[in-house]
């Protein structure tokens, strides 16, 4: 099968604050075949409106025209959604970023799209001058792990977030 990379017509594009009602769609969409819905944290239109910052990033992968997944690279300052806050070991939590959600709608899954908007995210990240990017991901969620393993991020520890679900905390040093 091929990459992401290798799929004709693929192509990532910047998304504006117009689209969250297609965002939040296809986040629907992934919950519709979920056999566990702790797998993934279920944003509104207010926790998504805030990732659209100057330093954010929000794009969408499209293939053959039709939108295939997004995935959002958030600024969060020093707001307390930063997950540098969760780090041992960090400078200036302003210096980090957080890889907030990556969905691939379920008829484009397995085709390395996923990794692709990670790495994406990781390449404007460190354009931006950040130093890291952080990202959670549940333990039961393999695929996911697995990606952001393959995009160069390390498993630092265990967490409870967003009312009590288990969460992996995953960084990537870009220094």
């Amino acid at each position: 099968m091929k990459s992401a990379y290798e799929i004709e017509n693929f192509r990532l594009q910047k998304m504006d604050i117009s689209c969250i009602p297609l965002l939040l769609e296809i986040q629907e969409e992934a919950f519709g075949v979920l056999d566990d819905p702790d797998l993934l944290r279920r944003n509104t239109y207010e926790t998504l409106a805030v990732c659209f910052n100057d330093k954010s990033l929000v794009l969408g992968a499209y293939v053959n025209g039709e939108i295939a997944g997004f995935g959002i690279l958030y600024d969060a300052g020093e707001d307390s959604e930063n997950l540098a806050k969760e780090l041992d070991n960090h400078d200036d939590i302003g210096k980090y970023v957080n890889a907030k959600l990556v969905i691939v709608r379920p008829a484009f899954r397995g085709r390395g799209i996923q990794r692709a908007i990670i790495d994406a995210l990781v390449d404007h990240a460190r354009k931006e001058g950040f130093i890291g990017v952080c990202a959670t991901v549940s333990p039961k969620n393999n695929f996911s792990s697995d990606n952001l393993k393959l995009c160069g991020f390390v498993a630092v520890k265990t967490l409870i977030k967003y009312g009590g679900k288990t969460r992996i905390l995953y960084y990537k040093d870009l220094k």
